[in-house]
């Protein structure tokens, strides 16, 4: 999970409401992120978000009576017109994208969606991936028994530079996280029963490999599961669940983790934590479900065979870190393309305003990071609206956002770009988001803020730095509560994950470009991002991309941002 946290934001507001009456943020107290009734957020809609309306000139001192808390800011989401008169940035690179006022259409004219999921520069990828695992998933999706049943086959090849004496699935419905019931039965590993081991508070199940399986041998496997979807928002957040109409179901199948130096990755997550840590594969998925429904997943779909009762789409996602596909009665879609892009943006009807605006600035950030890092190489690139309480969440190929901030529409923009920024740095380049949440979180919150710095100017991304970034960071200090950037999730208290993670993250790759200037500071994140494309990126691997570009490892500020070291 890699993803803004919208409802810190709303739970400040209801909060200081009742108590006082009055919507000042710096008089919020401390609360959760986790705290808020999944529902109460449907008719919060005068929170305040990094963009959204409530301007301010001047940043504000930090705040004492803010500690505790995530604050976001109060810079303007921004107009067209304003977007077309930003003030420039100081670098050639970054200087804002005008954009012209949109002309609403009663009939949009609708961008036939793609039928391949990669796009022709990039058709090769799969090919050059080499012998990632291949996955032919059948689902059928049972709405009045809020259940999945699935049948899976999956060609897996070791990789690894020594044999293997077992093979792990993660069964992330059952992770507390989650909230679901994932029931496995009838494993088969090469055409032969076995019996295997379940572990981890169900969570993980593990394979005998009788012989071992040697480094470059393949294997084939299958079985059937059944999967419980919770109806309720408390858990997970509403992000796997059937509510309002919308079936979200990510990694609603087995899915073999990372194996590396450490072994197989199967540690459950803590609640502030994401839970998703895989390499990149093939999926070739075919869903069954009611006809009524629409269909949003990653990559591709086409909807083969269609009655009056039943609809059965073929998708094929490849290469993709996992899949997540997202079943709803009530949406409808604008698209444009952008790049060579078709970006959907799908919305509940009577939520124009937010789905546009959705659809506005997952454009534009497809733009602006496509430039600044470099290309996405799918065809298609949706964002949806879903009844979840955590804000957005990304997933490859797709990212959602929670209908509670359509309708106000505030929110929107951040979220949107934070979560879009997510396909760079979690989706095409992977990471040990347990053990290193710094490297994408950190660097798609900074992200978010190049996003306003491409389009707004410098001076509004400066200004949301401050009050998003440092303002957090002189509030940790002032608390005593400061903790390096660079620890593993379960280090962090839940409180202080977002804080320290997300936005004292984000001022050292901010430090770094100082540091070294613009030209080269953005070179790093290209060759940073061409290197481990389709791939998993560490913090050393990071630092090589900063030496190979500079010359210099700039050791000195990893060691003060993310170790929390600093020299004598």
């Amino acid at each position: 999970m890699s993803q803004a946290k919208a409802c810190d934001a709303i739970c400040a507001f209801w909060i200081l409401l009742l108590l006082v009456g009055v919507g000042a943020c710096s008089a919020t107290p401390d609360v959760s992120r986790t705290s808020i009734a999944p529902d109460a957020a449907w008719a919060a809609e005068g929170s305040s978000f990094p963009g959204d309306s409530a301007a301010k000139e001047t940043p504000a001192a930090p705040d004492p009576a803010s500690a505790g808390r995530k604050t976001p800011s109060a810079f303007p989401e921004g107009d067209a017109s304003e977007r077309a008169t930003a003030s420039p940035s100081s670098s050639p690179t970054m200087t804002p994208t005008p954009t012209p006022t949109p002309t609403p259409s009663p009939t949009p004219t609708l961008v036939p969606l793609p039928r391949t999921c990669l796009r022709e520069p990039f058709a090769s990828d799969v090919e050059n991936c080499g012998a990632i695992s291949y996955y032919d998933i059948a689902l059928t999706v049972n709405l009045s028994k809020t259940q999945v049943m699935g049948h899976q086959e999956v060609r897996y090849t070791n990789q690894a530079r020594e044999p293997l004496s077992s093979l792990y699935l993660r069964l992330l419905p059952n992770s507390p996280v989650y909230g679901g019931m994932m029931t496995v039965t009838n494993v088969l590993l090469a055409g032969q029963a076995v019996t295997p081991t379940i572990e981890l508070e169900r969570t993980a199940l593990r394979l005998p490999l009788t012989p071992t399986l040697k480094s470059g041998e393949a294997l084939t496997l299958a079985m059937d599961f059944d999967v419980d979807v919770p109806t309720s928002g408390w858990t997970g957040h509403g992000l796997f669940a059937y509510r309002r109409g919308v079936m979200a179901l990510p990694n609603v199948y087995p899915l073999i983790p990372v194996y590396d130096d450490g072994g197989w990755n199967v540690e459950l997550a803590p609640a502030h934590a994401d839970d998703v840590y895989s390499d990149i594969a093939a999926y070739h998925v075919r869903i069954t479900a009611p006809s009524n429904l629409r269909l949003i997943a990653s990559g591709t779909c086409d909807s083969a065979v269609s009655g009056e009762q039943e609809t059965t789409w073929t998708c094929e996602a490849a290469p993709m870190r996992d899949f997540a596909l997202i079943l709803g009665e009530n949406f409808q879609y604008r698209n444009r393309v952008e790049r060579g892009v078709v970006v959907n943006s799908y919305f509940y009807v009577g939520h124009e305003a937010g789905g546009e605006k959705a659809l506005e600035v997952a454009v534009d950030a497809l733009a602006a990071f496509t430039e600044l890092f470099g290309p996405y190489p799918y065809t298609e690139l949706d964002v949806v609206e879903t009844p979840n309480s955590l804000g957005g969440m990304e997933y490859p190929g797709l990212v959602v956002v929670g209908d509670n901030l359509y309708p106000g529409v505030v929110g929107v923009e951040w979220l949107t770009a934070h979560e879009v920024a997510h396909q760079w740095w979690f989706a095409l380049v992977g990471s040990d988001q347990l053990n290193e949440p710094w490297l994408d979180e950190a660097l798609t919150q900074y992200s978010t803020s190049l996003y306003y710095e491409k389009v707004y100017g410098a001076d509004r991304a400066e200004g949301i730095r401050y009050s998003e970034f440092e303002q957090v960071r002189q509030s940790l200090i002032w608390r005593g509560r400061d903790l390096p950037v660079g620890l593993a999730a379960r280090e962090y208290p839940a409180e202080l994950y977002w804080q320290v993670v997300y936005d004292k993250g984000a001022l050292y790759f901010h430090t770094l470009r100082e540091r070294v200037g613009d030209e080269a500071f953005f070179d790093i994140l290209r060759t940073y991002y061409r290197r481990h494309q389709y791939r998993i990126a560490t913090s050393a691997s990071f630092l090589e991309a900063v030496e190979s570009v500079t010359g210099d490892l700039y050791q000195d500020l990893f060691d003060e941002w993310v170790l929390g070291e600093t020299a004598e």
